[in-house]
């Protein structure tokens, strides 16, 4: 029978560089022999395009007065369940059980993190609950000052959580969470970009061999 493959998540704030290490990562264990899917959430799946299209403010919801406003924390949650939920079904575990490693940048962390804010990590976690446990779970601290400086830097517009306000409150959040969780291993992303690269390489090594 085919060993399951692993199931690697990278997590921390917008600007915290969990794109570029999971690319990194992937080409690293791609040229040590092993086959690597690289995913991210929201997914490309429907729901997940919908969640893309809320962040940057081009979907809305209908208020009783007729005006459009913002989808509530609550219903992001149950947005990003339904989207995390597919994604596995249809991506992410037939790649695990063929033997495939799957990175994923962003998973139930970032909705603890994220909407936990002011949702009730309660509520996200039973909506969460058949979503399956990461075999290592990489979070990548940076102050979110730093990862604020580094999203504007990007030239694009600021999406939903983008604000110096939302980005303190996740970072609480995250440090909370992070402190609380033995299988999350903390990394200090405010390193030269090869420097993390090499410590995300070494944890994954450390913890799942």
């Amino acid at each position: 029978m085919t060993a399951p493959g692993r199931f690697i998540v990278f997590e921390g704030l917008d600007g915290a560089g969990t794109t570029t290490q999971s690319k990194l990562l992937a080409e690293r264990l791609q040229q040590k022999g092993r086959t690597v899917h690289l995913a991210h959430q929201p997914s490309d799946g429907p729901v997940g395009q919908l969640i893309r299209q809320i962040l940057a403010g081009r979907a809305a919801t209908t208020q009783a007065d007729g005006k459009l406003g913002i989808v509530d924390e609550r219903g992001m949650a149950l947005l990003f369940a339904a989207d995390r939920l597919d994604h596995l079904a249809s991506q992410i575990e037939p790649r695990l059980g063929r033997g495939e490693d799957v990175i994923l940048d962003r998973y139930t962390l970032s909705s603890l993190a994220y909407q936990g804010a002011s949702v009730s990590h309660e509520f996200i976690l039973v909506a969460n609950r058949y979503a399956r446990k990461p075999d290592l779970t990489l979070f990548l601290y940076v102050p979110a000052t730093v990862a604020l400086e580094r999203v504007r830097m990007r030239g694009a517009k600021l999406e939903r959580y983008e604000t110096a306000t939302q980005l303190q409150a996740i970072e609480r959040e995250y440090s909370r969470l992070v402190g609380t969780l033995a299988s999350v291993v903390s990394i200090d992303g405010t390193r030269p970009v090869a420097e993390v690269s090499d410590l995300c390489y070494a944890a994954l090594q450390q913890q799942l061999g």
